[in-house]
């Protein structure tokens, strides 16, 4: 059964502004990290993050996308004013999984050094909630946040679980079953003291300012694979696959890359992610850019060979 929220009869009012530029937009987020998209350094980040939430709709089964973008156009219907936003997680399957989507309150949204803000609130609560918001931002200082201690717990599977399942994996391989695998897990992390998401959120996007920092609905990450996006009419992938550790010796680093782009394993790897995309969005551009070669790209831990495909 798909839930599918209605948009406010009432309705809600947008309103943009120009603020004075803030390149660290993950220093705004409270402790529960409210919602974020963001990418660079802390002295240079583009993106969006938000907190608030006003609405949240959750959708699911074969239709949750069509569903959702239903629920958005209604929403935006009933909507005075533009550039509200939405965060959205959706399920890869239709079942089981749930696919949400979130409207904040508030968005400080990032790009070419121009830093704007959007409130979304009754009509009579717009003014005071922006002046509230700008003094927020003004004063904001920065905070003192206590650095967890870390218990990592067996998940679902034991180390033995796991090993024997990535053994399965590859005698099916081998045998001719399945060209290909993507195995994960789950670990249990057990803290001696609450997670403050919004500092966690800061330490990845230190740690790693070329992928894309994310906190939406409970789920947090950074990660450097662009699954899709669509400015106008031009859509972009980003396809990773075949990874191999770093190096802190420069010259062993860069063999590792070598060793990477000849490994004929990993090519082939990549190959199936890069088919797999561009069967997908062939369907839905009347032209594609499939480069010949993947290129490397470099991450604080590992390096991966990567592709972007443009339509």
């Amino acid at each position: 059964m798909t839930s599918l929220a209605v948009a406010p009869e009432s309705g809600y009012h947008v309103r943009t502004v120009t603020i004075s530029d803030i390149p660290n937009l993950l220093q705004l987020l409270p402790a529960d990290g409210g919602l974020a998209w963001v990418r660079g350094t802390s002295e240079n980040q583009t993106g969006i993050v938000g907190w608030g939430a006003i609405e949240r709709a959750e959708f699911n089964g074969a239709e949750r996308f069509s569903r959702a973008q239903r629920w958005w156009n209604n929403w935006c219907e009933e909507t005075s004013g533009e550039s509200a936003v939405a965060f959205a997680s959706f399920a890869f399957a239709s079942e089981p999984g749930l696919s949400v989507l979130v409207v904040p309150e508030v968005c400080v949204r990032r790009e070419n050094s121009k830093t704007t803000l959007t409130i979304v609130a009754q009509h009579d609560a717009l003014d005071r909630l922006l002046a509230e918001t700008i003094a927020r931002i003004e004063n904001l200082q920065p905070q003192q946040i206590p650095v967890e201690s870390i218990t990592w717990l067996p998940g679902t599977q034991s180390v033995e679980a796991w090993q024997a399942s990535v053994e399965q994996a590859i005698a099916r391989i081998n045998n001719g079953e399945l060209d290909k695998v993507v195995l994960a897990r789950d670990i249990v992390a057990q803290l001696d003291i609450p997670l403050h998401v919004g500092a966690l959120l800061q330490r990845l996007n230190t740690e790693f300012p070329d992928c894309w920092t994310f906190s939406v609905d409970g789920i947090v990450g950074a990660t450097p694979e662009l699954l899709i996006r669509k400015e106008g009419r031009q859509v972009t992938s980003r396809v990773l696959a075949g990874t191999v550790r770093r190096s802190s010796n420069l010259g062993r680093d860069d063999a590792l890359a070598a060793a990477l782009l000849d490994s004929g394993k990993d090519q082939e790897e990549h190959e199936y992610a890069v088919s797999s995309v561009q069967s997908a969005l062939a369907q839905h551009c009347t032209d594609l850019t499939v480069p010949d070669a993947p290129f490397i790209l470099q991450l604080a831990n590992v390096q991966h060979l990567a592709t972007d495909i443009t339509g």
